[in-house]
């Protein structure tokens, strides 16, 4: 028995009706990744809200955005250190206009030489009162001028974190705090056409994961966390093709950088803020292609074990997490057993 029309035509109002108001998936997933930004700002604010920060090299480049990312998530004062006086004035005056208040001290200083810094730190103490988190992040690329590359990213990098140290450490009175040295994309893998600044990135490593130590966390309540950024559009980035050793290289380290996608200074200054909430001391966080940040972990030495025999075709090793490797001889190479 067919409906009467004035049923079909109410059936197809109410089918109507259903369809048109009931809220789709994608507005729930919208209203979802709101509130749960809106949980990830709080519980960054939670970390940086109120506390003391000092940048170095916080006038350009990631230093900069550090600054402004530290200033949004209402961080009390902030000691930004650098070379480049004009400059570094300049952003403290303008930041002071814009909050109506000195939120940001500006202070000249080479992080190469210890006396200089060790006046800036006693400075931004003053300034501050207690020093909470300092980002190490100062650092140039220069093949050519190798001997000041060697001075600034790792000589500043150790005078920097032997400062932060002293003021932030429990047993020299401080209380507490993080340290953030910053590295590059470039220390968990070799660069060929940069020799000294890749040897000066894994310097970094060996020095935040010695003060990073369970036992030197107990005494000094400084966690000390490890950050490398991938291809970043900073000035360092864009001028390293002219600092390279010899022109022959211009070409193929041109030709590597195009493997990689690079990302803004702003994107890695939003990865730190979601680190320093969730990072524990002595781990090491890689921000590459304007992605998530990740964990990586330096290797047990044990795994990575090539022992040298003689007369033999292959060896099972069992080795940790319960993985076996297959070591093959070389016999090209004097019995040095190779991973396979």
């Amino acid at each position: 028995m067919t409906q009467p029309k004035c049923c079909r035509r109410c059936d197809r109002k109410m089918q109507y009706l259903k369809t048109s108001f009931r809220p789709s998936m994608r507005s729930f997933r919208r209203r979802s990744s709101a509130s749960e930004r809106a949980k990830e700002i709080e519980a960054i604010n939670c970390i940086v809200s109120g506390k003391n920060v000092l940048i170095t090299g916080g006038a350009a480049g990631l230093g900069y955005a550090f600054l402004n990312h530290f200033l949004k998530h209402t961080a009390n004062k902030i000691v930004i250190l650098d070379i480049d006086v004009e400059t570094g004035r300049r952003i403290a005056l303008g930041i002071e206009k814009s909050y109506s208040e000195k939120k940001v001290h500006f202070i000249h200083a080479d992080v190469s030489n210890y006396k200089q810094m060790s006046e800036a730190f006693e400075e931004a103490s003053l300034l501050l009162g207690n020093i909470d988190i300092v980002v190490n992040n100062a650092g140039i690329l220069d093949e050519r001028r190798w001997e000041r590359e060697i001075a600034v990213n790792i000589g500043g990098m150790i005078n920097t974190t032997m400062l932060a140290m002293k003021y932030m450490s429990r047993n020299t009175g401080g209380h507490g705090g993080i340290l953030v040295n910053v590295s590059q994309h470039v220390d968990m893998r070799n660069t060929a056409q940069l020799p000294v600044y890749t040897a000066t990135k894994h310097a970094v490593i060996g020095l935040s994961q010695s003060l990073s130590d369970p036992s030197q966390y107990e005494k000094t309540g400084v966690s000390v966390i490890t950050l490398c950024p991938g291809l970043t559009e900073t000035a360092l980035t864009v001028d390293s093709p002219n600092k390279l050793l010899s022109r022959v290289m211009k070409a193929d380290f041109v030709k590597n950088l195009e493997q990689f996608s690079i990302q803004t200074p702003y994107i890695v200054a939003q990865g730190l803020m979601t680190i320093l909430r969730i990072a524990e001391s002595g781990s090491i966080w890689v921000i590459e292609s304007g992605k998530a940040p990740y964990e990586v972990y330096v290797p047990n030495p044990c795994t990575l074990r090539r022992y040298y025999k003689n007369n033999f075709t292959h060896v099972d090793t069992k080795v940790t997490r319960g993985r076996t490797i297959r070591e093959v001889c070389d016999t090209a190479r004097t019995g040095l057993m190779s991973c396979a």
